[in-house]
């Protein structure tokens, strides 16, 4: 669900102004290139943007975090969802809820797996941003900031 609502929003807030700005985005799913194809379609997320990384290698090679105390079990999680209500009523959220579909990893550890948001120059690495818990990702205004700033 809160990947669901991510997507939503970064095609929506966060692609027009890197598009305008001449920087390129890729992001990285855990699932097959069938299920990452289902899911830009579901949350109409452009396809050529999200990359299908079934055997976790990316979210390995990048050390995001995974595991149970990383979940729903994480104080991180209540907390992101009373950010988000006490900002707008949880808007994105609640669209993301109203919609949402489940999507089984081929693995099912990997449905422990959090994301992050990495912005390159190149090889340089000029920002980065590892969830500690469900839900609880990168402000969106400051990943921008760092991309357009590259």
């Amino acid at each position: 669900m809160f990947c669901q609502e991510l997507a939503a929003q970064i095609a929506r807030d966060v692609l027009p102004e890197l598009r305008d700005a001449d920087v390129k985005l890729l992001c990285v799913g855990i699932g097959t290139l069938e299920t990452a194809r289902k899911f830009c379609d579901h949350v109409s997320f452009p396809r050529d943007m999200l990359y299908a990384d079934p055997e976790n290698q990316a979210y390995t090679a990048l050390d995001l975090k995974k595991g149970l105390a990383t979940t729903f079990f994480n104080i991180g999680t209540p907390q992101s969802i009373l950010e988000r209500a006490t900002k707008d009523g949880a808007a994105d959220l609640l669209a993301a809820t109203a919609r949402w579909k489940p999507w089984l990893p081929p693995k099912s550890d990997q449905g422990l797996q959090q994301g992050g948001v990495f912005v390159f120059e190149g090889q340089k690495l000029l920002f980065q941003h590892y969830d500690p818990s469900t839900g609880a990702h990168a402000d969106l205004d400051t990943v921008i900031r760092a991309a357009v700033a590259a």
